[in-house]
């Protein structure tokens, strides 16, 4: 079996070996890896657009129950004043 010197390293045949297929499961891994990146952005972006439409259906129930509240208040202004107006006269 012949040997050859690669930076103080014996490179034989089992070495080679060894490096070819650990060079083809990082292939394997990379290609899984961008597989992977591309899916969780699609996902991402899916989740982005969700929470932005929860953010607007949030908006618009601050906006309707601060409407309520004004009107609420408004309302039991009116009856105290009303109350108030009965037993002056």
């Amino acid at each position: 079996m012949e040997q050859t010197q690669f930076h103080d390293v014996n490179w034989d045949a089992a070495t080679t070996t060894k490096f070819l297929e650990t060079s083809d499961k990082i292939t394997a891994i990379e290609r899984e890896f961008s597989m992977h990146e591309v899916m969780c952005e699609e996902r991402w972006k899916t989740t982005f657009t969700r929470l932005e439409g929860i953010e607007h259906t949030l908006e618009r129930m601050d906006s309707r129950m601060l409407s309520m509240g004004g009107t609420i208040i408004l309302f039991l202004a009116g009856v105290i004043v009303t109350l108030l107006n009965m037993g002056a006269v």
